[in-house]
């Protein structure tokens, strides 16, 4: 009996095991995409990047039946709770400031930010639409043509969208681990709290500080009211802003794999041909179908980088107003998280939920700026490439010199995102952000005397 036991017991646990190495096969899979056919013909956006589409459905951007109203449904429901969440918040704020309760004010002060941050991504991208339409159209042709060109074009440019795809889960990760360890830590206070102190009169934990001016908040049923109000809402904000900051690198990026192919281009731009040919008269067929050659590669370049400055345009009128809000916020983001933290180090406690917030509002400032300074450096290369292609070597570059010269000229205008009262967004801006965030730290512990 004893050995049947031991023997069951054997088996449930290699079971198990097999079992959670079988989970982690497929989620290595999923990262990699190892299970994807990168040699079909059908490659397209939406089969390599289906969380794309998931997100844009999730902000009422429906790809397939666009004028279906069932995309209002989602929204709406956010939009209320999010409308409900600022009111709160903006009556905590004015209450902590008129009470003193700096800390409390503090911590209201980031949510309330953070709520308007989500409020002005969806007012982006209910605005701009057909803007948001034109730039999926856009993205999923650049899929349809390279998938149709030799491997070293088509290897090079699905190398860089599985980079992109590595970067979304990984960030999803990263933000999913904030929310989830934001509401375990709250159930393990809860639990504790029922477990040591049963019979003390103790105020049980919240995601975010409540106050009500007539009633108390966390007694029954109020706590669980405005606790399930709170996870909704945590989820809301997860979803809208870790989209939007997935969206606004997906779409910087896909254009620097296509400053890249346009490198590639230029590096064998007269691979193939013969100089000699130049030597022939104009109407010559020879001639002619050498110029013809060398007028299509040009094409090519030229229409691809038409379609990367086109598209950094786009991105400019669907993300430029959240954009706005979000470097103008972000110092003041920065100060506070950065304020609470240093304030529960003074009580000796380390609070990790702020921890890695104030790492989240880092990096949701630092991937923009790190992924346009990237964007237009890759621009400037471009018109080096297009010097250093060896036009100057061969008699064939005075075929093309004219369209030549006029893509170094247009390389020169930088690549940015360009909106009213947005400065451009590369590593130097976030620098100057991080320095004034410094600068409010400092003015904020000042005037707190506590502090």
């Amino acid at each position: 009996m004893i050995w049947y036991n031991l023997t069951t017991l054997c088996t449930f646990v290699s079971k198990t095991s097999y079992s959670k190495m079988a989970l982690l096969l497929k989620i290595k899979k999923l990262f990699t995409k190892e299970d994807y056919d990168f040699d079909s013909p059908d490659i397209n956006l939406r089969n390599f990047h289906p969380q794309l589409y998931i997100y844009l459905a999730a902000m009422g951007i429906f790809t397939n039946n666009r004028d279906s109203l069932l995309r209002f449904i989602w929204p709406s429901v956010c939009i209320s709770l999010l409308f409900i969440a600022i009111v709160f918040e903006g009556m905590f704020l004015v209450h902590g400031v008129i009470v003193k309760d700096y800390a409390f004010a503090t911590e209201c002060s980031f949510y309330f930010l953070l709520i308007g941050m989500v409020f002005a991504v969806y007012g982006g991208v209910f605005y701009n639409r057909d803007e948001v339409f034109q730039l999926i159209d856009d993205m999923n042709n650049d899929f349809v043509f390279i998938r149709t060109m030799e491997s070293k074009y088509r290897d090079r440019f699905l190398k860089g969208q599985l980079l992109i795809h590595k970067l979304c889960c990984i960030w999803y990760i990263f933000m999913t681990t904030i929310v989830f360890l934001y509401i375990l830590l709250m159930l393990c206070s809860l639990v504790m709290q029922s477990l040591f102190k049963a019979d003390i009169d103790v105020i049980r934990p919240l995601l975010f500080p409540m106050w009500l001016p007539a009633d108390d908040p966390y007694r029954t049923p109020n706590y669980e009211l405005f606790l399930f109000f709170q996870i909704c809402l945590l989820a809301i904000v997860n979803q809208v802003f870790s989209g939007y900051i997935y969206m606004l690198f997906h779409v910087l990026l896909h254009y620097y794999c296509i400053l890249d192919m346009i490198i590639k281009d230029f590096e064998v731009i007269f691979d193939g041909l013969d100089e000699s040919v130049v030597c022939l008269l104009s109407k010559d067929p020879v001639r002619k179908q050498l110029q013809s050659t060398l007028n299509g590669r040009m094409k090519r370049i030229v229409n691809w980088h038409l379609a990367v400055f086109k598209g950094v345009k786009t991105v400019s009128s669907i993300f430029g107003p959240p954009l706005v809000y979000q470097v103008m916020v972000s110092a003041i983001f920065i100060c506070l998280m950065a304020y609470q933290v240093a304030e529960n180090l003074k009580k000796g406690q380390l609070d990790i939920i702020f921890v890695m917030l104030l790492t989240a509002a880092i990096l949701q400032l630092w991937i923009p700026c790190y992924v346009g300074t990237l964007l237009r450096d890759k621009g400037y290369a471009v018109g080096n490439a297009c010097w250093n292609s060896g036009w100057h070597e061969t008699r064939l570059g005075t075929l093309i010199r004219a369209d030549m010269v006029l893509v170094i000229q247009r390389s020169q205008q930088p690549l940015a995102i360009k909106f009213i009262g947005l400065p451009q967004l590369q590593l130097e801006t976030f620098s100057s952000i991080i320095s004034t965030a410094y600068t409010y730290f400092n003015m904020l512990r000042q005037y707190n005397p506590d502090s």
